[in-house]
Parts: structure tokens; sequence; C-alpha cells
């Protein structure tokens, strides 16, 4: 059994505001490009599978376990779209996308349990990773997380 946990973050400052909402954001985008690219293949009839070079586009930016985690919920996704579609006696859609960056993605990401830590108490901070890219570019340290 899978156990989600679910977290409102209200950032502590602007810049880490700003970080945050560019993590989220390449999250989505990230989503919505594997989603593009798998109905483009599902509907001309090819593997859905052949998904490469998403990775390397967003790690830097996302940090590799977000990224990977972001690929693997988009897997399961499409995986249960086949299961429904084997099963149903009515039409399935496959899986729609997060949003256009034009009208408002929705912004959340999936971060695997490992990778982020919860300091409780009176003011309960989340700390979540964040990639080389975002850490250079906001002055972060190579080991710093978002706060």
């Amino acid at each position: 059994m899978r156990r989600t946990n679910i977290f409102e973050v209200v950032p502590q400052s602007e810049q880490a505001d700003t970080v945050l909402r560019r993590l989220l954001d390449a999250s989505a985008s990230l989503c919505n490009q594997l989603t593009y690219a798998r109905r483009q293949q599902f509907f001309a009839g090819e593997s859905v599978w052949d998904c490469d070079g998403y990775y390397d586009e967003y790690v830097d930016v996302l940090g590799s376990a977000t990224t990977q985690q972001i690929t693997r919920v988009n897997d399961a996704a499409w995986r249960s779209f086949f299961e429904m579609v084997e099963e149903a006696d009515q039409e399935v859609s496959p899986p729609g996308y997060w949003g256009n960056q034009a009208d408002g993605r929705d912004l959340r990401t999936y971060i695997r349990n490992d990778a982020y830590t919860i300091n409780w108490g009176e003011r309960s901070r989340l700390e979540v990773p964040i990639g080389s890219q975002l850490k250079d570019e906001y002055g972060f340290g190579q080991f710093e997380r978002l706060r």
C-alpha cells in the first residue's frame, strides 16, 4: 500500500517563493512534456515507453530524485490507462496534462519519500531538494535544500 503525504507550503522569503515556483513549474513542465510525447506516440501506434531525453533536460532544475519520481508517476498513469483500456466496456481517455503556462499550470510536484525532511514543531519546516542549476543561481550550498 502506498502512502501519500500532501503539504501546503508557505515560503518564508521572496527568494524561497521564487525557487519553489520554479521547481513546481519545472515539475509540471516535465510531466506535460512526457504526457505530450506519449500521447503523440500512442495515437501514432508507437510504443509510449520510448521517452528518452527529458531526464537530462530537467535534472539540473529538479534534482535527480524528483525527476525520477515525476517520471515514475507519469509511467504509472499510463500503465493504469492501459489496464483500464483492457478492462473497460466504455471509452477511456489517456492521461491528461497539468495545465499550460499561459492559462496556469497546476503547481505541484512529487518528491520521493527519502528525499525530503520534516522538522516538526510550532512552526514545522519542510526541506526539499532542488537541482544544481537552482542552487547555483540562488546561492544555495551543494548539500543545502529549499526550506
